[in-house]
């Protein structure tokens, strides 16, 4: 993960995806600079937050949501817990982040009157999918791309207003989305704009936090919403937090 690809690589990779610029092998350098310092982030201390995935397609659902955070000594640990509702079986997401990567476990009810099983590991080609039916993927919500084989910072630019860092994230063998362009808050190193491309320079997905407040809470930026929409399916969603009041 932490190696240097060569310039031929880097090229082979870009053609494979659709797309023609190549990265300098500065960019390349500044790139796995920047995701070392996105991986090292951890919280402070273990924090629990409440919220809403509202799911728009064909009408729209609403799944309430448990976020955790749990600090290990040497990891931390995400872990989503939704509740069957608007015929959704409950599911539950464990992602443990070690400096190596992420590791995926999960479970889903099998019925929406049934509980939901423990978390079992999955393999990280295996969390390509939807939690609760959502817009958002397990990798998403564990931000897999920054442990992809090849980044790359590119020019900054501004985005929502603010001052950010251009990640280029490819991963040929990835299914569905093989690059993502992430704009990266310079401030909070906060992801406020992904665009995920598939091989052929199309647009699958967008996140976004537009229209969110977010602020630091135990070491951690907390959010008060995330958007994902489905390019390809026309399908959003918007996890909503129920943040305490000042």
């Amino acid at each position: 993960m932490k190696r240097l690809y060569t310039i031929c690589a880097a090229l082979f990779i870009s053609i494979r995806c659709g797309y023609a610029d190549e990265p300098s092998a500065d960019q390349i350098a500044e790139g796995q600079r920047l995701v070392r310092e996105l991986r090292s982030v951890r919280p402070e201390a273990n924090s629990e937050i409440r919220g809403t995935l509202i799911i728009s397609h064909d009408g729209k659902k609403h799944v309430p949501v448990v976020c955790k955070i749990v600090v290990q000594e040497s990891a931390w640990q995400t872990i989503y817990e939704s509740k069957a509702s608007d015929g959704i079986p409950a599911e539950r997401l464990v992602i443990t982040r070690t400096a190596n990567g992420d590791k995926y476990a999960y479970a889903r009810a099998p019925s929406v009157d049934a509980p939901c099983p423990e978390p079992q590991p999955i393999a990280t080609a295996q969390a390509y999918i939807p939690f609760a039916q959502s817009d958002f993927w397990l990798t998403d919500l564990g931000t897999e791309f920054i442990f992809w084989p090849q980044q790359a910072r590119l020019k900054g630019e501004l985005r929502l207003g603010r001052d950010c860092y251009l990640l280029e994230s490819i991963n040929p063998d990835a299914p569905q989305i093989v690059r993502i362009k992430a704009f990266i808050d310079k401030e909070s190193n906060g992801i406020l704009v992904a665009e995920g491309y598939d091989a052929k320079n199309k647009l699958i997905k967008e996140f976004s936090i537009h229209g969110s407040s977010f602020k630091k809470v135990n070491g951690m930026w907390r959010l008060e919403k995330m958007d994902m929409h489905n390019a390809k399916t026309g399908s959003s969603t918007v996890l909503k937090f129920d943040l305490p009041k000042e």
